[in-house]
């Protein structure tokens, strides 16, 4: 079958797309919220009959969920552009809709967020077929150890909620035309005390494209640390995993404009405190 998975640029000012015999799904995101970790990704597939998709059933394949280190803004690293025209084999047409990402990357297929709670995606399905429309996904993994994420899907024209750990599908017999929305929501809570920041963040040394960072931090051998790069380009996280040692020297720095640098504690069972103070560093032309 068509993939839609490659990034393309999308079509301005389109929010749901009409075509005869289609599938549309547009989501919208919203998310506000304290911080917490551990990453929770879920994939939703919409399917439909169709008799020009392979095996007769045409489909397509959302991403959503938090990450470590993603932002509710769009990321480069995790977030994907939404195609700017359907297939013209398979008849099936996806958006994923956030009003405050920069012009161009406001619709995707892909949309992960940062760690906070609570997030909702909504979700709007329309097809010109009467035709049933199954939603399906697979459960997501919400034994985070420092975190109980509950996952559910509201349907708002029937007003039913579906826990989505419990259930993996769920669907309904749309008339041609018809339009149906669904809200995707995560919400969490703590269950463990949260970790202690790192403190006392500065720069001992600094060269040309590179800055050597030391910390303070809770006196707990079992603690390692991630460390966290803002430039304009946006936040990453440049450790890989996380270090024992209470320091780090950054070497992929291009030697121009302002860098902060901030750092978190991460326990043994994975779960992330919130970020130490910043200490900035204006780099070396």
């Amino acid at each position: 079958m068509w993939s839609w998975f490659s990034p393309a640029r999308k079509r301005e000012g389109v929010n749901v797309r009409r075509l005869a015999g289609c599938l549309i799904i547009v989501v919208m995101g919203i998310g506000v919220g304290p911080t917490l970790t551990s990453a929770a990704q879920l994939s939703l597939t919409v399917s439909m009959p169709s008799p020009l998709a392979e095996g007769g059933v045409a489909r397509l394949r959302l991403r959503l969920g938090l990450l470590p280190g993603a932002t509710d803004g769009f990321d480069t690293q995790w977030d994907m552009v939404a195609p700017s025209a359907p297939s013209p084999i398979v008849s099936l047409a996806a958006e994923i809709q956030h009003p405050t990402y920069p012009t161009g990357l406001q619709s995707m297929v892909w949309d992960f967020r940062g760690e906070t709670f609570p997030q909702e995606w909504r979700i709007e399905i329309a097809s010109d077929q009467d035709t049933p429309i199954i939603l399906t996904w697979t459960p997501p993994d919400a034994a985070a150890s420092c975190a109980s994420i509950a996952w559910t899907l509201f349907d708002t024209a029937s007003g039913s909620t579906v826990d989505m750990a419990s259930n993996a599908n769920h669907s309904y017999e749309n008339p041609a035309g018809g339009t149906r929305q669904f809200v995707v929501r995560a919400a969490a809570s703590a269950i463990t005390a949260p970790l202690p920041a790192p403190f006392n963040v500065w720069i001992p040394r600094q060269g040309r494209g590179s800055a050597y960072l030391a910390w303070s931090g809770p006196r707990d051998p079992a603690l390692r640390y991630h460390v966290y790069r803002e430039d304009g380009r946006g936040r990453v996280r440049v450790t890989s995993s996380p270090q024992s040692a209470a320091s780090f020297l950054d070497s992929g720095l291009d030697g121009a404009g302002s860098v902060t640098y901030r750092v978190t504690a991460v326990d043994a069972q994975g779960c992330e405190s919130a970020d130490s103070p910043a200490a900035v560093v204006a780099h070396r032309q």
